[in-house]
């Protein structure tokens, strides 16, 4: 598959070529065309490039680097994770472009007009001493008592109509965690099976992934690990050693697989591995994947 990226180093040359030999249709088109997006009201071209890339990952090897440590060693299959998760991830921009193909260039925000300062009038004091009847306590009672009914009831509706929290994607993938709590949740976006939160930074490291973060909407960016879907068979294997696993290729494609069942002594019971094999058999005829004779 060839790809319209300009690689004028050898480190840049060897990732094209990988994108070239692993990329799917969806993600060649990205690369080669660009992603439209709405910035300031308008529709643009998010174009990106191998040096964008190679500023990416010097950033994200800067991450996984120890504590006061000057470099840090990652390697291959991560970085060409990285890659992978670069060019498909709409939210990272880099080059844009309007439509016609010129350099776009960002709406200046127009200077805020401070408001007018409300003029402070004084409260009129009483003359003489004020005197309060039995008739003006019981008054103001029960005015406390019905704003603190009306706070109450607008505090109660307020958590009715709480929106939930996130864009779409993330808002599916929690929907899909509170059907099954405990198990852990691959969701599959591009090319790529996604785990977040709480959750993808134990299988960080269970299974030796990188961990990293998305933009879903939030106030902060979710922990997430992610693993190639070509390579999908071996890490859900490896998860369902200790775990058990919810796949959603999409919204109507879903197979939950109880993970090993194990002894007080943390042995694999008998039969579980047979019926793991029969499970993850199933699982990958549904997504049209051949399952390799692994155990």
């Amino acid at each position: 598959m060839q790809l319209n990226l300009i690689a004028e180093r050898q480190e840049e040359k060897l990732i094209k070529q990988y994108l070239e030999e692993n990329a799917s249709e969806v993600l060649a088109d990205k690369i080669n065309n660009g992603v439209q997006i709405e910035k300031d009201g308008k529709q643009i071209i998010n174009k990106k490039t191998l040096s964008g890339f190679m500023k990416y990952a010097c950033n994200k090897a800067k991450e996984q680097a120890p504590k006061g440590a000057m470099s840090a060693c990652i390697d291959h299959e991560t970085v060409y994770g990285w890659a992978v998760h670069y060019f498909e991830e709409d939210s990272i921009e880099e080059t844009l472009l309007n439509l016609d193909g010129t350099e776009y260039k960002a709406v200046k925000p127009k200077p805020i007009t401070p408001e007018q300062t409300p003029v402070k009038t004084a409260p009129v004091k009483p003359k003489g001493p004020v005197q309060f009847s039995l008739f003006d306590l019981a008054e103001e009672e029960t005015q406390e008592e019905e704003k603190e009914t009306v706070e109450e009831i607008t505090e109660t509706e307020t958590k009715e109509i709480e929106k939930p929290k996130g864009n779409p994607v993330y808002q599916r993938y929690m929907a899909c965690q509170a059907e099954y709590p405990d198990a852990v949740v691959a969701y599959r976006l591009g090319d790529f099976y996604e785990v977040f939160g709480s959750k993808a930074t134990f299988i960080s490291r269970e299974l030796g992934l990188t961990l990293t973060g998305r933009d879903c909407g939030l106030d902060e960016r979710v922990p997430m690990v992610g693993f190639p879907y070509h390579a999908s068979q071996n890490y859900f294997y490896k998860i369902l050693d200790n775990h058990d696993l919810y796949v959603i290729e999409n919204d109507d494609d879903k197979e939950f697989i109880k993970g090993h069942i194990r002894d007080e002594d943390g042995e694999i019971t008998d039969g579980v591995k047979s019926e793991k094999e029969r499970m993850l058999e199933t699982l990958f005829t549904l997504f049209d994947y051949k399952l390799e004779a692994r155990l």
